[in-house]
């Protein structure tokens, strides 16, 4: 009876314990006001959890914006004297090292002498009319152990409440902001010379961010792969902005399919409308059925790059050289 008692007392405390957590949700629960709905996180934010546990810290840069803040994945060449900076854009829905483009080819870029920093663009308002919101391209996103749970999570996450009415407006300034933050965060490494590299929908928003008026250096040069105009987007136009648009542009489009093949069609003839010498096509069609068809575009574009920079080097040495003629 006594050892009874005694185990009795001893076991108290573990009790209290066990159910501590439950009595603070439900304190919690009670303080909360009649029908507050508690805000899960974000898609993003799941993300960059995810990515902040995964990637080493030297990796990571915050991106201030907006009064926001967001995770952007820096590499630096890997040459004493990098070529420039290329700042890469994961498309709607996906994170900064999305297994499909975007992570192999700030990797790769990195080896081949360039400044790497990747993001993602803020979560989307979801459309009203719509019931699909900007979503990853592709699902799928190979990630292992509790990173994978991480971003498995953030893929689950519910769209949040209808946007109002100038929420296409907001919307557009934040990916603005964040691409023009991200730019700047290049151009204080010492890149004079900076490409986008857009994804997807974020073809589009850089395409905006990058025209006129322009918050800081702008890029020299964008590669859109796939390029689409979001459906949250106002004006202008993803047409409009290609017309203005006078620098080196290269579109990586699909005519594999038959909206691909009339964007493409249509891309082209804009450009040639206006006189656009620097904007290039590439069909991507053809690398579909090759089993090296990831190796053979960053190849690609990495060779275009670097003809790129030699061609902005002749042009400055030529400039100097009729400087310098009396």
């Amino acid at each position: 009876m006594r050892a009874m008692l005694l185990l009795s007392i001893l076991l108290l405390p573990l009790c209290a314990l066990a159910q501590e957590p439950a009595s603070t949700a439900d304190a919690t629960a009670e303080t909360a006001e009649p029908g507050t709905r508690i805000e899960s996180p974000s898609r993003s934010a799941l993300y960059e959890q995810a990515l902040e546990r995964k990637l080493p810290t030297q990796e990571q840069r915050k991106l201030d914006f907006n009064g926001e803040s967001q995770l952007g994945l820096y590499m630096p060449a890997a040459r004493p004297e990098g070529l420039g900076g290329v700042l890469l854009i994961a498309g709607p829905g996906e994170h900064a090292d999305w297994p499909n483009l975007i992570a192999p080819l700030r990797r790769q870029l990195s080896d081949a002498g360039w400044n790497t920093l990747s993001i993602g663009l803020p979560d989307s308002p979801p459309l009203p009319d719509s019931a699909l919101n900007d979503t990853p391209t592709d699902n799928t996103d190979p990630q292992d152990g509790a990173v994978e749970q991480g971003l498995q999570a953030a893929d689950n996450q519910p769209d949040q409440a209808p946007p109002a009415e100038d929420a296409a407006a907001d919307y557009a300034t934040r990916c603005t902001q964040l691409i023009q933050a991200a730019w700047k965060v290049l151009s204080a490494e010492g890149n004079e010379y900076i490409t986008v590299i857009a994804r997807d929908a974020s073809g589009y928003w850089a395409l905006r961010a990058a025209s006129p008026p322009v918050s800081g250096q702008p890029p020299q040069a964008l590669i859109l792969f796939q390029p689409r105009e979001p459906e949250l987007a106002d004006q202008p136009t993803f047409q409009l902005l290609l017309e203005q648009w006078d620098k080196p542009l290269l579109e990586l489009i699909n005519s594999g399919s038959a909206q691909g093949e009339i964007q493409a069609r249509e891309h082209q003839r804009i450009a040639q409308r206006a006189g656009h010498a620097q904007y290039k096509q590439w069909d991507t069609d053809y690398l579909l059925d090759s089993m090296l068809a990831e190796d053979m575009l960053q190849k690609r574009i990495e060779g275009w790059l670097e003809r790129l920079v030699e061609t902005q080097a002749a042009g400055s040495t030529a400039s100097a050289k009729a400087a310098m003629t009396p």
